[in-house]
């Protein structure tokens, strides 16, 4: 036994001692390609990992260095899945010892490498997770602080894929983090909330969708962006939310939500109208549509509104929250239209209603009744005709009442043979059946006068069957706004159960419907205001439709806007500038429009309607020109007449017979239309007037203008005859005959409408006259065309003097337009063989006379500057210049003059072999004798002869002068020119330089330069030598 012993202790021993101690990692990497340790080269490490339930190995190949043992193993996705459950490690050491027996130490365990978003949904159930390494070693994840994550299948067996794991998750909301057995972590969040669908309750809407969280904490629900208060959050779960909210009107709003941090969509949620009652009209007459319903209004200015009842629209909507207003035109009687059962559809900014309200033509329906004096009057819709609408009560037709019924079947009154108590009744329309309501008219008013005032007045009301219990009862008027007022007795009576009261009724207008209540007893009637009348109507000179009546009462109600004028099917609108609507005393006023037509006129006070007043507009025909004369292209119709508009002249116009056109007529004013007629003569014309579509007993009669004879061209010689043009208005081509004085003019040609050309014959009149006699014996130039005639005294044969003729044929334009009044002007291009002298060689006259006026310029030119050289004058282009006194007004101006002086003294120097010009002589700024070039040159002359006795007038030139370049000998007392003269004997002294004003001088390209030819008088010639230039003035040598 105790050698047993010792063995099992020896054992042990050495079992422990073989055991390897636990490797220490230096580094690691881990990818989805490769798993990899690096341990110090003298520490343990891994060699494989036994994945036993598996019965899967993970083999690390290693490769050492001097330091450092690295030791990987490859990766892939077939590996991957096969990772998981309990792993037992195989620990090797340098010696080369295997230790398979040791546990994996979970923070040894490689961090997991996920895939894709981990997110699910808030309210759980399976989700997939997808990663590396996911599940080595454990079977449920740690969702802190303390929730588990189970996997779902067995994490030791081979049954699932460790890359694609699904997870049995117990929901949540927000972000949450797993933990793995070695510490690494992982944050996720769920799924994003989405919105599906909202339903509309009465106060609230629900949103079905999912992700919502179960926690009105983690949430938050916006509403067109803006964040809602926690407390109109009525119920959360994860697939369902419930708002408090409502709204009154049609309207589009966004909902989203907010759930633990994560925002869903936006859903549009739509507010739509919601029709739920409306009201029948004729077919034939068409009325007022009411639409009863909610949301049928929008907040938004300005909103598009449109109701379409089957195909029909309903036009000029006024909606409110609550009620649609609007006006359903007639429909023509025509077989297979549906007239029953058509769908209302409503669209509020593009929001259409869903629920199916069916509308039905010519359906009667009774909304209300009311006993105003001692009758039953009903109020509703469709009520026909009283010749055929019939009255049940309590299921006994009555045959022997009256019944009265408004135009638009909106009333039916009726005054009951016997009282009616707590009685049902309908009424029957072509056999088609109302509601029914229940009725009791055993108490009721009556009311004097019946029609208040509209500024109001006191009004006795008499009671009919009071109640012996309410005899001392005070009987009480209440309006609908609920305001009431109390009565005064009247006093009238002993007689209790009928009795009159005063009631002091109050301002206002149209049709107000009251309850009258005494004691335990109460009648609904009405306050009926009175209406004004219109007395007559007509349309004024201003072409204002004005009508006549009292209206005193009703000036505030219009200025309040709460009276409109109804004409011509339309209310009238005061939108004309300067011209607006007048509204008086006994009158109001309106412009006229070209749409209006003969149709009724009535006011509207506070939605009642006057008595109608009938107004005709009808357009009239007063009067028509009907013998017209046309020139050749036509003319104008002017038909007058009254209430004319743009309707009338699109069915007016003019029917000719003769080409069978019609031609249009244009608007004027509402007393005028003008009918252009483009039809040529010179046949006289047959036409009829269609006016306002409708033939008129007008025959139109055209005529044309007779030939109109202006001028025409001339013949030189008359023995030979010659063609001539003849001009004026209203040619055609349809020509009879054509005489100049006693002879025919043959072979006529038409030109155009102003020109016709033809041959004159020979004839022995004397061309060869004074003017005086060729005026007198004109000849009178006839044509006929269609038989009628036209002519004018012209000079046909004429001498060919250019300014005679032409003065004969100004002078005969003249006075053939003043006398004819002609628009044409006349043709004076024509060119034909009898043309005269002057038309021939026009040309060459014209230059003729310009060469000779040329050369008599040029004469007299050269005749002016001869004298004017012995007056001692320099003629310059465009100038003379004379002597005057030059002032110089500056230090500058005076400096240039020192300047000037300067370079005459340096001008031998600077210009030796140019001649100057533009010299200008100063009288009162003498140069020095000693330094002038004068001097200079007068110790190199020869002696002076007498005519050279006076030395020369001082010669300055401007600076910016260009050098002269002619010679020229003036006359006696001229200022020099643009070249050296000798002086005559009367020269004046040199000490008198010649002075000029500053605007005397004229520029130095305007200066005239003598021809060179022009030789001076005998004795002036002054002779200069070749070097005699200066750049600024010449010198004279003697």
């Amino acid at each position: 036994m105790k050698i047993i012993i010792l063995f099992f202790i020896l054992y042990l021993v050495s079992v422990t001692l073989g055991v390897l101690i636990e490797p220490v990692f230096k580094d690691f990497k881990i990818t989805k390609q490769s798993l990899e340790y690096t341990y110090d080269i003298d520490s343990t490490y891994y060699s494989k990992w036994n994945f036993q339930s598996l019965n899967y190995e993970l083999v690390f190949e290693c490769k050492n260095n001097s330091t450092t043992r690295t030791c990987a193993a490859g990766m892939s996705i077939d590996i991957a899945k096969n990772l998981h459950g309990q792993v037992m490690a195989c620990v090797s050491d340098n010696n080369g010892e295997l230790d398979c027996n040791h546990y994996f130490y979970p923070k040894h365990y490689p961090n997991p490498i996920i895939e894709g978003d981990f997110k699910p949904s808030t309210k759980g159930g399976p989700v997939i997770f997808k990663g590396y390494y996911l599940a080595i070693g454990l079977y449920f994840y740690t969702i802190l602080p303390n929730t588990g994550l189970a996997i779902i299948g067995n994490p030791f067996g081979d049954s699932i894929d460790a890359t694609n794991l699904l997870l049995d998750y117990q929901g949540g909301c927000g972000t949450r983090i797993i933990q793995w057995p070695n510490g690494y972590k992982y944050s996720f969040n769920h799924s994003n909330p989405v919105i599906d669908n909202i339903s509309i309750e009465s106060s609230s809407f629900i949103s079905l969708g999912h992700n919502f969280c179960n926690s009105s904490e983690s949430i938050q629900v916006y509403l067109d962006g803006v964040q809602i208060d926690k407390s109109k959050i009525k119920s959360i779960d994860h697939e369902q939310f419930e708002i408090i909210y409502s709204q009154e009107h049609s309207k589009s709003i966004i909902v989203n939500i907010v759930s633990g941090g994560l925002e869903s969509n936006k859903f549009k949620l739509d507010y739509k109208p919601m029709p739920l009652k409306i009201n029948s009209v004729p077919k034939l007459k068409g009325g007022s549509i009411t639409i009863i319903g909610e949301r049928l209004s929008s907040q938004v200015n300005n909103s598009t509104i449109i109701v379409k009842i089957g195909q029909y629209d309903c036009k000029n909507v006024i909606s409110s929250k609550n009620e649609i207003l609007c006006d359903l035109e007639s429909v023509p009687n025509v077989d297979k239209v549906k007239l029953v059962d058509l769908p209302v559809n409503i669209s509020i900014n593009g929001i259409f209603n869903e629920n199916n309200l069916l509308f039905s033509f010519d359906t009667p329906i009774i909304s209300d009744f009311i006993l105003p004096q001692g009758e039953v009057k009903l109020v509703g819709h469709c009520f026909g005709y009283s010749q055929i609408t019939q009255i049940n009560i309590d299921n006994v037709l009555q045959p022997n009442i009256t019944i009265n019924i408004n135009e638009k079947e909106t009333t039916l009154s009726f005054r009951p043979i016997l009282q009616i108590k707590k009685s049902k009744l309908y009424i029957i329309v072509n056999g088609t059946k109302s509601n029914t309501i229940e009725i009791d008219s055993s108490f009721f008013v009556k009311s004097v006068p019946s029609s208040p005032s509209v500024n109001g007045q006191t009004v006795n009301f008499t009671l009919f069957n009071i109640n012996p219990n309410n005899f001392n009862a005070t009987p009480i008027m209440t309006f609908r706004d609920n305001s009431s007022i109390k009565s005064t007795d009247y006093k009238n009576s002993n007689e209790y159960s009928t009795h009159t009261y005063s009631f002091e009724i109050p301002k206002s207008c149209g049709r107000n419907e009251i309850t009258i209540s005494i004691g335990d007893q109460l009648t609904r009637t009405e306050v009926y205001y009175e209406l004004p009348k219109i007395s007559s109507c007509s349309i004024v000179s201003n072409q204002m439709i004005k009508c006549l009546g009292n209206f005193t009462n009703y000036l505030d109600l219009f200025k309040n806007g709460k009276i409109k004028i109804q004409f011509s099917n339309m209310i009238i609108i005061d939108n004309i500038p300067k011209n607006p609507i007048i509204f008086k005393s006994d009158s109001f006023s309106f412009p006229m429009k070209p749409e209006y037509i003969s149709s009724d006129i009535y006011l509207i006070v506070c939605d009642e309607t006057s008595p109608y007043f009938k107004v005709d507009i009808t357009p009239s025909l007063k009067s028509v020109n009907q013998s017209l004369v046309f020139n050749s292209t036509g003319g104008k119709l002017l038909i007058n007449g009254e209430n004319f508009n743009e309707n009338t002249i699109d069915n007016t116009s003019v029917y000719c017979f003769s080409n069978k056109e019609d031609y249009n007529c244009s608007f004027i004013n509402y007393t005028s239309i003008s009918c252009d007629i483009e039809l040529e003569g010179p046949f006289d014309q047959l036409c009829k007037i269609k006016f306002n579509g409708k033939d008129e007993n007008y025959n139109i009669s055209i005529s044309y203008y007779p030939p109109l004879v202006l001028n025409s061209t001339i013949i030189s010689n008359s023995s030979i005859g010659g063609i001539i043009t003849i001009f004026g208005n209203e040619f055609y081509n349809e020509i009879d005959l054509i005489t100049v004085g006693k002879s025919k003019c043959l072979n006529s040609t038409f030109i155009n409408s102003t020109s016709i050309s033809c041959f004159v014959e020979p004839s022995n009149f004397n061309i060869n006259q004074t003017k005086q006699q060729q005026q007198q014996q004109q000849q009178y130039v006839n044509i006929t065309i269609n038989g009628k005639s036209g002519g004018n005294n012209l000079n046909i044969y004429f001498d060919n003097s250019i300014i005679e003729v032409k003065n004969q044929s100004s002078e005969s334009d003249k006075n053939n337009n003043n006398n004819n009044n002609s628009k044409n002007k006349i043709n004076d291009e024509s060119k034909t063989d009898g043309r005269s002298l002057y038309e021939k060689y026009k040309k060459y006259f014209i230059a003729t006379i310009i060469i000779g006026s040329l050369a008599l310029i040029i004469v007299a030119f050269k005749i002016i500057l001869y004298f004017n050289r012995k007056n001692g004058t320099v003629v310059y282009w465009k100038y003379i210049i004379k002597e005057k006194i030059y002032k110089f007004k500056n230090r500058k101006e005076q400096k240039c003059i020192d300047d000037m002086r300067e370079i005459l003294n340096n001008a031998e120097k600077n210009f030796p072999d140019i001649k100057l010009d533009n010299l200008i002589t100063y009288k009162k700024y003498e140069i020095p004798q000693e330094k002038s070039v004068e001097g200079e040159l007068k110790e190199q002359a020869p002696p002076l002869s007498e005519y050279d006795q006076f030395p020369s007038y001082y010669l300055h030139s401007p600076k910016d002068s260009q050098p002269p370049n002619q010679i020229e000998t003036l006359p006696k007392d001229s200022p020099p020119p643009n070249q050296n003269e000798t002086l005559p004997e009367d020269s004046p002294p040199p000490n008198q330089i010649e002075k000029l004003t500053e605007d005397s001088l004229p520029p130095s390209n305007q200066i005239e330069t003598l021809p060179e030819d022009s030789s001076p008088p005998p004795n002036q010639t002054e002779k200069i030598t070749d070097n005699s230039s200066s750049q600024d003035g010449p010198s004279s040598s003697s």
